[in-house]
């Protein structure tokens, strides 16, 4: 991917309410080639999940490593979404962040 085509994906991204693209840029030394793979992953790994169908031990593993990645990429009410459900225990909060998480995977789907 050419460093003029990175650029203009993340000018996009920074318009993008669900992320933070100069605090994920800033978190991969602003190596944008790198931070839309690891976008691009995240996709790949997290566009299926299904939180409701994991027991209470993969919940909270699953939970804590979406927490530092999503935090990481400047997903930034995702990962405020994620410390609730931690801190509270509320399972409540699940269908806020399964509608959040969609939102970014869609919003990185349209602009990849």
């Amino acid at each position: 991917m050419s460093s003029d085509i990175s650029n203009n994906i993340k000018l996009e991204l920074l318009n993008s309410p669900s992320i933070n693209t100069d605090l994920g840029l800033k978190y991969f030394n602003n190596n944008s080639a790198l931070y839309i793979k690891i976008l691009n992953r995240f996709v790949e790994r997290n566009e299926t999940l299904n939180l409701n169908s994991l027991n209470d031990e993969e919940l909270k593993n699953t939970l804590h490593t979406l927490k530092g990645l999503a935090s990481t990429l400047g997903m930034l009410h995702l990962t405020s979404i994620i410390k609730e459900i931690e801190n509270k225990s509320d399972k409540i909060l699940i269908n806020d962040f399964t509608q959040e998480l969609s939102e970014i995977i869609n919003n990185i789907k349209n602009i990849i």
